[in-house]
């Protein structure tokens, strides 16, 4: 799991991609220095849906926000106190004076969730007050359909930058793509048919500690929850495991009307 490992301060938002994302053309939505586990930091508000979950003052995991009320994250992100919700966010150690501060009200892990096996593992966080979209705070749109084998998608977060640890700098980004293929192969103990790897097979590209529960875009649509992985980050052959959203696109929407 990425996201509760280590106890760092980073600031910044960090995006790894792999071509195709939303409508913004990557030379828009990048800047050109490499940082994180080979990403390079977005240009500031390119996320305008990516979330920071902070426990008191410490980053606990990244999230999503998929309409005014609420957040899709990692189960494996639950804790027993409010979590701290924040939106609007690029630099997270300094005022950016776009951010838009929550609490949640309510954290519903999907009920199948196996904290040893990490199968299903996605949490919906209910927003105490509802967020003000504008274009710095915008929700992300669930997928329609689940995406293809060799897909580019894109990752981004606030996690470490290097493996096993480091504190780090602004939100990231580097080219990933999703794996259809020999993923149970590689984890056949823990790999079940809601994962999917995303990756780059000579490894150096990879999301890791921190970023836990953030989104993974392929088109435009969120289609990964970052979950787990192997402790060292981007190693050779060794993927990120990510929740495949689109397996739980029904469960979202009853969560969310009956909540």
């Amino acid at each position: 799991m990425r996201g509760t490992w280590l106890q760092f301060f980073p600031n910044q938002l960090f995006c790894r991609v792999g071509g195709a994302l939303q409508a913004a053309p990557f030379s828009q939505i990048f800047l050109s220095n490499n940082r994180i586990i080979g990403g390079a930091p977005c240009t500031p508000h390119s996320m305008p849906w990516q979330a920071a979950l902070f426990v008191g003052s410490q980053l606990n995991c990244g999230g999503t926000l998929i309409s005014r009320n609420w957040v899709v994250t990692a189960a494996h992100c639950h804790v027993q106190c409010p979590i701290s919700v924040r939106l609007g966010e690029h630099n997270i150690q300094h005022l950016d004076w776009t951010e838009q501060l929550r609490l949640s009200e309510k954290m519903i892990r999907h009920p199948g969730y196996n904290s040893a096996s990490k199968d299903n593992d996605i949490m919906l966080i209910k927003l105490l007050t509802p967020a003000n979209l504008n274009k710095n705070v915008q929700p992300l749109e669930l997928p329609t359909s689940c995406p293809s084998p060799k897909e580019e998608c894109v990752v981004s977060g606030w996690g470490t930058t290097k493996s096993p640890q480091c504190t780090v700098t602004p939100m990231l980004g580097g080219g990933l793509s999703f794996k259809g293929e020999g993923a149970s192969s590689i984890y056949p103990r823990y790999y079940t048919e809601n994962m999917l790897c995303a990756g780059v097979l000579e490894g150096g590209v990879d999301s890791c500690q921190g970023d836990s529960g953030g989104p993974l875009l392929c088109n435009g649509k969120l289609q990964g929850i970052v979950s787990w992985g192997t402790q060292t980050c981007a190693l050779p052959n060794k993927p990120g495991v990510y929740v495949t959203v689109c397996k739980y696109v029904d469960w979202i929407r009853e969560t969310m009307n009956n909540n």
